[in-house]
């Protein structure tokens, strides 16, 4: 079987994994991609690039172009009653996954990354060098190993066996242009979650995730909020309320959804992808600690954490619907929307 030293090797071809490889290529780093899908390839994902998202995505990829739907303001429902408005400053964007991902996979190996398709079978680390076995048998070896491959995380499976995933979502696309706006729905009836409406370029992703996420609740609540339910439904974790237990590896490094960098409060996952693809890319650049560099990600996702608790606790939640319904408290909300929508993890 063919062996081949490389020096690192990132394992998953999402945004967190492509931004990584992207930034080493850039550095004239000795990198591979390996994924087990052929892209482009489905993803279940709102699609949501808040502000500071595609801000830092068009930093890193200077003159990226993707289609994307402008979204400009989100309703907020409370027990499929309207509340409020939230008007956002600058743009929030939605996207198609399966195309989004392709082109940020594109720009990489535009630039000479490398990308293979095949599955991660066995890591074994041994003469201060990582050995990976891949699916097809081939042996291949490297110094350093990034996990970005999702919620499923081989990698982290190795570093933390007995992980949780996250949250359950459930997830409709629906050819349906009628409705354009962002949609938030808070539920008594949601535990640690919410229900939403991306609206995209061909019509909107409507899903939901909470603690206790079951089909019969999510086929009840399209019915509730008069969604169709007609689509086929999906269902994918996100890693939101992840402890982030693992132990820092020197050289096994864990970025985006592997290393449980979600948003607890409102699932947002692109940004913390992008944001630690690129700090684990310049840990190995200028051979830096990777916890010390993805500190600002790490410091906000468990800080969001307990806010999310605190912010799902029913007593609270009630009265954050209470104050959303009075003018002058919804400004001062909607100002800190607007803050949390734009500031960066640094």
């Amino acid at each position: 079987m063919e062996k081949t030293h490389i020096k690192t090797i990132i394992i998953g071809g999402g945004p967190a994994g492509v931004t990584c490889g992207y930034q080493l290529v850039k550095h004239h780093e000795d990198c591979l991609i390996i994924d087990r899908k052929e892209f482009p390839r489905e993803k279940l994902c709102g699609g949501g690039l808040t502000p500071k998202a595609h801000i830092l995505i068009d930093k890193i990829f200077t003159g990226i172009k993707y289609d994307y739907c402008s979204v400009n303001k989100i309703d907020m429902y409370s027990n499929s009653k309207y509340v409020c408005s939230f008007s956002l400053n600058t743009e929030l964007r939605t996207v198609a996954r399966k195309d989004f991902d392709h082109i940020l996979l594109e720009q990489y190996k535009a630039i000479g990354g490398q990308v293979i398709t095949d599955t991660l079978s066995k890591i074994e680390e041994k003469d201060n060098k990582i050995f990976l076995t891949l699916l097809s048998g081939r042996i291949l070896i490297c110094d350093n190993l990034i996990g970005a491959d999702g919620t499923n995380s081989l990698v982290r499976k190795y570093l933390q066996p007995n992980f949780k995933k996250g949250t359950l979502c459930l997830e409709k696309n629906v050819s349906d242009m009628s409705i354009r706006d962002m949609r938030v729905y808070f539920d008594k009836k949601f535990k640690d979650g919410y229900f939403y409406l991306f609206p995209n370029l061909n019509g909107y992703a409507v899903g939901y995730g909470d603690a206790l996420t079951t089909t019969e609740r999510f086929h009840q609540s399209l019915k509730e909020y008069n969604l169709t339910d007609e689509s086929k439904t999906k269902g994918a974790y996100i890693p939101m309320f992840d402890k982030i237990e693992y132990s820092f590896h020197k050289n096994i490094l864990l970025i985006g959804d592997a290393g449980g960098f979600a948003d607890s409060m409102t699932g947002e996952g692109i940004y913390f992808a992008v944001k630690s693809g690129q700090n684990a890319a310049s840990s190995i650049i200028e051979k830096k600690d990777f916890e010390t560099s993805n500190k600002g990600v790490i410091d906000i996702i468990r800080k969001r954490k307990k806010m999310a608790h605190l912010f799902y606790f029913p007593p609270v939640m009630r009265l954050f619907v209470y104050m959303c319904k009075k003018p002058s408290l919804l400004r001062r909300i909607n100002n800190k929307v607007n803050e949390a929508m734009i500031s960066p993890a640094d």
